[in-house]
């Protein structure tokens, strides 16, 4: 996996991962996270977000809407972020740091 997609799902381990449904700040930031990385051209699949989810030991709920997520828009297909600004400029600069 390369390093930028293990340094975003650091991120995404870094939010509650024990609730069944992420909270609204952590769902705009995963998936402006997301989308991010297909931009710089290193998407996220929903096999690295599962995997990661079942080694850290995330809530299966919130391990399959992340991944779910994250396939929608490695497909390419519309989501909305509802509060786009809680991506914030420090994950973007620590990911693309990496890419």
């Amino acid at each position: 996996m390369p390093a930028v997609i293990d340094k975003a799902l650091d991120f995404i381990g870094g939010m509650d991962t024990s609730a069944s449904a992420p909270q609204s700040m952590d769902e705009s930031t995963a998936k402006g996270m997301f989308k991010y990385l297909k931009e710089i051209g290193v998407p996220a699949s929903a096999d690295d977000v599962t995997a990661r989810g079942t080694q850290e030991g995330w809530d299966a709920g919130f391990t399959q809407k992340v991944a779910g997520w994250a396939e929608k828009i490695e497909s390419g297909s519309h989501i909305v972020i509802k509060n786009p600004e809680y991506f914030s400029a420090y994950m973007r600069e620590q990911l693309r740091a990496l890419v």
